[in-house]
């Protein structure tokens, strides 16, 4: 290399680091500059994804240059799927509003639900704070005791909306499995739901995830009055041996092969994401900022104490989870969209 060659190469090496660094500024300027942060919430105020917002909230402004104010909007309709499509089409697309899209709006999406105005390939994934169990709990004064009672008579359960565990779930169990769980929709949290059990305007209710028991129905679970039927996951929850996994109950290969999408979506139990148009280093940032607040001892003492469970994932991970939600055979994907009666794919 002649030295002139070798002259223009250290200039463009040195340019670069300075571009890389005034971006890194730039970010770093942007946060300092504007003083709210928005977290979208697909629960109502008090439910379990809610809960994780709010301990997020409380400690991530620390991790962000200029410690802006942390603003929760809860935005609970259509079981998640309204943050979803406002965080890829209408919310700024700046870096100021990030979004819980909880994994089984992702799969309405790929399902062919028309009400999912997004692509989840496209968001710029943040990371993660929890993976999912979720499960089918009754009110233990119905009398329901296992999960051979959803095959004898019909369960009335609540949902949040079309893009929840508390739809999807029990729906696909109807027509996979035979369960006979009739689907009642407009309670737009856990606690919600709770109360209309207690009043006998519901008996159960899927899609509430073991996690939650722990952390915001540890009460009325100790007290017996709620009763865990079945749980869903990729394996079990350690804190519930004794809870059959709803995938025991597949009597086919193929009726397997469905259920275990609904698994895979369970991964992707608490991630954040920001607008696809979100500028790259912005992202950076928040990543860093992210993955940083779910090692702040603080957060994480703040957890053990709500009995919250992390099991926090970076944006990579998150990234990777996404992409095997998309990489289901479609033969899974038809046989799980014949039973939700999605039409136009």
């Amino acid at each position: 290399m002649s030295i002139t060659s070798a002259f223009r190469a250290i200039c463009l090496l040195g340019l670069a680091l300075l571009g890389r660094a005034a971006q890194a500024d730039d970010a770093e300027s942007f946060y300092a500059a504007h003083r709210t942060i928005t977290l979208g919430s697909p629960s109502s105020a008090g439910g379990g994804y809610d809960t994780y917002v709010r301990l997020l909230a409380r400690h991530l402004a620390k991790h962000i240059p200029g410690a802006p104010t942390i603003v929760v909007q809860n935005i609970p309709a259509g079981g998640g799927m309204s943050v979803a499509n406002m965080v890829y089409n209408t919310a700024a697309k700046d870096g100021t509003f990030l979004g819980l899209v909880r994994g089984p709006v992702l799969q309405e999406q790929i399902l062919g639900n028309k009400t999912a105005l997004f692509d989840g390939r496209r968001f710029a994934w943040i990371g993660n704070m929890d993976t999912d169990y979720d499960t089918c709990l009754v009110w233990a004064a119905t009398g329901i005791r296992s999960v051979k009672d959803f095959y004898m008579r019909d369960v009335i359960v609540g949902s949040s909306g079309s893009g929840a565990n508390s739809t999807l779930f029990p729906t696909i169990y109807n027509q996979l499995l035979g369960t006979r769980l009739k689907v009642i929709a407009g309670y737009p949290g856990t606690p919600s739901r709770i109360v209309a059990m207690e009043q006998g305007e519901l008996q159960g209710a899927c899609g509430i995830s073991t996690s939650t028991i722990r952390s915001t129905l540890d009460q009325v679970y100790r007290q017996g009055k709620i009763r865990v039927i079945v749980q869903a996951g990729i394996g079990k929850d350690p804190g519930f041996p004794d809870v059959p996994n709803i995938i025991e109950e597949a009597k086919s290969p193929e009726a397997r092969e469905s259920l275990g999408f609904l698994m895979e979506g369970l991964e992707l139990g608490r991630p954040f994401a920001v607008a696809p148009e979100t500028p790259a280093d912005r992202v950076a940032l928040l990543r860093r900022a992210f993955s940083s607040t779910m090692a702040d001892p603080e957060l994480v003492a703040e957890a053990k104490k709500l009995q919250l469970d992390i099991n926090r994932r970076d944006a990579a991970a998150t990234e990777t989870a996404v992409a095997r939600l998309y990489a289901t055979p479609r033969s899974a994907l038809e046989r799980l969209a014949g039973a939700l009666n999605y039409l136009g794919r």
